[in-house]
This record gives C-alpha cells, sequence and structure tokens, in this order.
C-alpha cells in the first residue's frame, strides 16, 4: 500500500513539473494588435507595371451594435501603390499602426486590364505566402477598383463577405455561378488544358455613397455589388467573357448547375420552368478518328408559370416537356459550337483526349487541335413532377357572363 501511495505522489510531482516546463501560447495577439483583412483588390498599369492595392480591414467598433445615433464604418480601406507584389507587403506596414492578419480575408479582386495582361506573378506570389489562403474566391472587375473597394455594403456590412455570400447562394440557387473560382482552381489548371472561369463583379448602375449615410436609404439596389458574367482564363490570362445566359449553358454542359430557368412557348402561351441539379453523364470516344462527346441530363422540372388558356392535361404535359427538351439542346449546342470557333475548350475536352488510353488514342493525342473536331451528342430529358397547388388556370367573367382567361 505504502508503495502504491508513493507511486501516485510521483506521478503527481511528474505531472506538475512538465506543466511548469509549458511554455503556454508565445505567439498569441491580441485582437486590437491585428489589422484583419477582410477584402484585397488588385490593379496593374501595363506600361509602368506599378501596383496599387486596396486593402479593407475591419473595424471591430464599427461592426459592433451602435448606442449612439451616429454610424461607424465596418471597414477601413487602405490604398498602396507598388512596383513589385514583396514591396507592398512592405509599405503595408508603413501605413498600418497593426499587424496585417490575412487568414480570414474572404475574396481578391482584380481589373480587367491585370486579368488580360497575366496572373502567373500573382499566383506564384500566393503560393509562397503562408498566410495568404488560396481557397478565397477570385473575382475580375469592369468597375473602378477604387469605388469597388470604398463602397458600403447592405445588410452584410463587410464587402468581401457579401462577395462571397453571393457567388455561393447563386452557385446553388441559379445556373449562372460555381463554386470552382477560387485561386487555387485557376493555379491547377493553369499547367493543364483547362479554361477557368471566374465570376464578374461590378457595381450596379447608381454610385455609391462615399459615406455611412449609405445604411440610412432603403434602396439597397443603390450602389450595392452585382455579379454578372464570366470572365474565361487560357492559363493564367484572360482571353474573354461569357455573359450571364451563356454562363447558365456552360454549367449545364459542364454538369455543375444548381437551377436552370427557361422560358418555353406552347401554342403561342408563354410556359415558365424550372430544372433542378440534373444528373449527367458523360462519354467522349472516337468513331472514324474523330471525336464524339456525348452527354446525357435527366432532371426533374418544375412548373413555375403556366399562361396557356387551355386545361393542364397529360398530352399538354407532354408538349411542355419535349418543348423543353428541344430548346435545352439547341441552345446548349449553339453556344458548344459558338464558344468552339473561338478555340475555347470550355468542356475540357483535349484535357479528357490525353488521359485517354489506348491505342486508338494514340494518334488522337499527337493532333493538338483535334478536339476542335468535336461532335457534341446532347440529350436533355426533362419530366414535370411539381406543377403547384393548382392544375389549370383561374379564370374571370366577362361583361358578357362568358369566363375568359
Amino acid at each position: 500500500m505504502r508503495y502504491k501511495a508513493l507511486q501516485r505522489a510521483g506521478k503527481l510531482l511528474l505531472i506538475g513539473f512538465c506543466c511548469l516546463c509549458l511554455p503556454g501560447c508565445w505567439d498569441m495577439e491580441e485582437i486590437n494588435q491585428l489589422a484583419i483583412v477582410n477584402l484585397v483588390g488588385l490593379d496593374k498599369e501595363p506600361e509602368s507595371g506599378k501596383y496599387t492595392t486596396y486593402y479593407q480591414v475591419i473595424n471591430p467598433g464599427g461592426m459592433a451594435t451602435q448606442k449612439s445615433a451616429s454610424m461607424k464604418a465596418p471597414v477601413y480601406t487602405y490604398r498602396i501603390e507598388a512596383f513589385t507584389l514583396g514591396d507592398i507587403g512592405d509599405k503595408l506596414h508603413d501605413i498600418i499602426p497593426r499587424r496585417p492578419f490575412f487568414n480570414h480575408y474572404q475574396g481578391l479582386i482584380v481589373t480587367e486590364r491585370l486579368a488580360e495582361s497575366g496572373m502567373l506573378e500573382l499566383i506564384n506570389f500566393f503560393e509562397k505566402q503562408p498566410d495568404r489562403r488560396s481557397t478565397i474566391y477570385l473575382f475580375v472587375t469592369d468597375s473602378p477598383l477604387s469605388e469597388i473597394m470604398n463602397t458600403y455594403i447592405p445588410i452584410e456590412r463587410l464587402p468581401g463577405r457579401a462577395a462571397r455570400s453571393i457567388i455561393e447562394l447563386k452557385s446553388k440557387y441559379s445556373g449562372q455561378f460555381g463554386k470552382q473560382a477560387r485561386v487555387k482552381d485557376l493555379a491547377e489548371n493553369m499547367e493543364t488544358f483547362k479554361l477557368t472561369v471566374l465570376p464578374v463583379i461590378r457595381l450596379s448602375e447608381l454610385p455609391s455613397e462615399p459615406t455611412t449615410d449609405r445604411f440610412e436609404h432603403f434602396d439597397a439596389t443603390h450602389g450595392n455589388f452585382l455579379l454578372s458574367g464570366g470572365t474565361v482564363f487560357k492559363a493564367d490570362r484572360m482571353v474573354g467573357k461569357l455573359t450571364d445566359a451563356e454562363m447558365a449553358w456552360y454549367y449545364l454542359l459542364k454538369g455543375e448547375i444548381g437551377i436552370l430557368y427557361q422560358t418555353l412557348t406552347i401554342h403561342d402561351q408563354r410556359v415558365e420552368v424550372q430544372m433542378s441539379s440534373p444528373k449527367m453523364h458523360r462519354k467522349l470516344s472516337l468513331v472514324h478518328g474523330q471525336p464524339v462527346l456525348r452527354i446525357e441530363l435527366n432532371a426533374k422540372l418544375r412548373l413555375l408559370h403556366n399562361n396557356q388558356d387551355k386545361p393542364l392535361t397529360l398530352q399538354n404535359l407532354d408538349e411542355i416537356e419535349r418543348k423543353f427538351k428541344q430548346t435545352a439542346e439547341k441552345k446548349a449546342s449553339d453556344f458548344f459550337e459558338k464558344k468552339k470557333q473561338k478555340g475555347w475548350d470550355l468542356l475540357d475536352i483535349e484535357a479528357e483526349i490525353r488521359r485517354s488510353k489506348g491505342k486508338e488514342w494514340a494518334a488522337a493525342k499527337r493532333n493538338k487541335e483535334l478536339w476542335k473536331k468535336t461532335k457534341l451528342e446532347l440529350s436533355v430529358k426533362g419530366t414535370v413532377s411539381t406543377i403547384g397547388n393548382t392544375i389549370n388556370p383561374y379564370w374571370k367573367r366577362g361583361s358578357d357572363g362568358e369566363r375568359t382567361h
């Protein structure tokens, strides 16, 4: 018994000694010692090569609930100019009285002219910095960068978080954006034959308020962020743009679409349908030396609006499904052919050819232009599964007592 008691006492002494040797959190810093970066904007003058960088730093006092009538800015924007990306970091310490903290920033916005000149230097810089996350969203803007980085956003008061939330919501509830728009996505595609599509961010038509009076206005559209269309990157350079409508067909053919809205004309009447998360089957094969890409899409349709002046019957539903199939197949195929003529391999066909194995693909891999001869065989099947609370439209009585639509 005495031996066990001594053994327990020895263990307690050993644990106590080890605890005294623990260094604790020597690198801990209080939040009032950090400048937490929320959003970064970057531009480059093509003539001089000078970089202009904007850092939005969170103001904790502006984010807290205000008891007084005055409103404080939720972020402060710092503007820095330098001729190298490394010098930007040095100059940042000259103007910000706290240690810049990049671990939680939400996005990076670059100008069109920087995107067109090439992003290789920027991507390499990001990959070498341990505190600059490559999983952040990358945006291209055609609005003046200074206005973008000095805009007050309603509801979500942090502009970086607002931009991130918009793209994540649109990727889920619309067919115009996807989540593969991060710095790492561009970096991974640069060394392959894949193209990258990044979202375009701009300000809405009206100019934003330069003061916190922005938060006192009812009109939330006034000077707000707007995602519209996309930019196409080949390697590290922007080579063109896609419209909102084209973005929908791009994500449909990629199998990454969330929701597709389509307006059909049935018997000269308008019918609006919604397709959600189609199941996709894709296969690339060689037929007499020509690549043939077969894509099958199968999804359920929801009838959003039916303006037909006739009862909704099974035959009528078949007409809607058939019209949707014809419309989707034609528009998507036209989009594929149009972009193929521009030399844009948006469906990663060349990369798939190079991954394919077998004797039949050996000669195909030597022809770098073979992907441009690819024939698309698209099959879209949509079955109406939801028609709403009423089957037939409501009617009203005319002056003559007859029912009219």
